[in-house]
Order: structure tokens, then sequence, then C-alpha cells
């Protein structure tokens, strides 16, 4: 193994969690799925879902734990183990975008 496979190519250090999430996609965010956050950067995160949601290059992370929303893009997927890179995050709770009623919703009905 080389040196070069050794580096972490992250540009802030990720953190462990077991965070339940939402991923939110397609016309009005219709679609979603339940998944955990495994782990989380500044920059982005590691997801756990099923690999039989075809999820699309770019869709909305809801961390129901704080109410965080995050625009993410697909950086790689194998299995059921997804990374993704954030391009935004904000706060669903104070959010009033249009775009993002459904995932205001689900964490209404789902915040604990």
């Amino acid at each position: 193994m080389s040196a070069l496979n050794d580096i972490d190519r992250r540009e802030s250090p990720r953190q462990d969690t077991n965070l339940r999430a939402r991923v939110f996609y397609g016309p009005a965010m219709a679609h979603w799925a339940d998944c955990s956050i495994v782990d989380l950067s500044k920059g982005g995160a590691r997801l756990q879902i099923s690999s039989i949601y075809p999820l699309p290059p770019r869709f909305v992370v809801l961390q129901l734990q704080g109410g965080v929303v995050y625009d993410v893009r697909t950086r790689w997927r194998r299995g059921d183990m997804t990374g993704v890179a954030f391009d935004a995050q904000t706060q669903i709770a104070t959010n009033t975008e249009e775009r993002l009623t459904a995932a205001r919703q689900a964490w209404e009905a789902l915040k604990s």
C-alpha cells in the first residue's frame, strides 16, 4: 500500500455518529427515504441508506435531531453506503423556502 493511499483527502476531520435522518428528492421533494448519518464532517457525510433507493446526483438530507437540512451532492455510492458533500445547510425551523415544505412537515412530525 502506498503512502498516498494512507492520506485522508478530507478537508476537515470526520466524526462518527449515528443520527436519524431522511433524504428528500424529486419534484416537490415527493420522494423520501429514512437513513442514518454514520459519520459527519464540516464538508460532508456518509449515509447508510438502502441501495434500493435511486438517489439523484443532488438531493436534501434532513437530520432529525437538531433539524439541520443539508443540500448535498453524491460523491460515491457502495452498497448501502453513500458519501455526500455539502453544498449548503440551514435550520429547518427557521427556513421558509417552499422547496423544503415536505422536509419541514416531516421534521415537525418526527422530531424528538
